[in-house]
């Protein structure tokens, strides 16, 4: 999922932005994007798992790149090292 932006309107309570229902729809999706529930135990993952989610445990990182669909292989992790930039 790509980051959902708010539409506050040209002025405000001029009426052309987001409901605050819509708003808040919105970062929901954004915060869930970034957080998700739990760290995956499977490369499959589950039904709340989208396409860009990210997750971190004390060995691992890991990154969603796909949609779940209950069969295929979403979630890609790499070993924590340390380096220099």
């Amino acid at each position: 999922m790509s980051k959902q932006l708010i539409n506050y309107g040209t002025a405000p309570n001029d009426g052309t932005g987001d409901t605050l229902r819509s708003a808040a729809i919105k970062m929901n999706n954004n915060f869930n994007e970034l957080y998700p529930v739990t760290v995956p135990t499977t490369s499959i993952g589950d039904p709340s798992h989208t396409k860009g989610m990210l997750a971190i445990d004390s060995t691992y990182s890991y990154i969603c790149i796909a949609d779940y669909d209950g069969v295929t292989n979403i979630w890609k992790r790499t070993t924590h090292s340390a380096g220099t930039w």
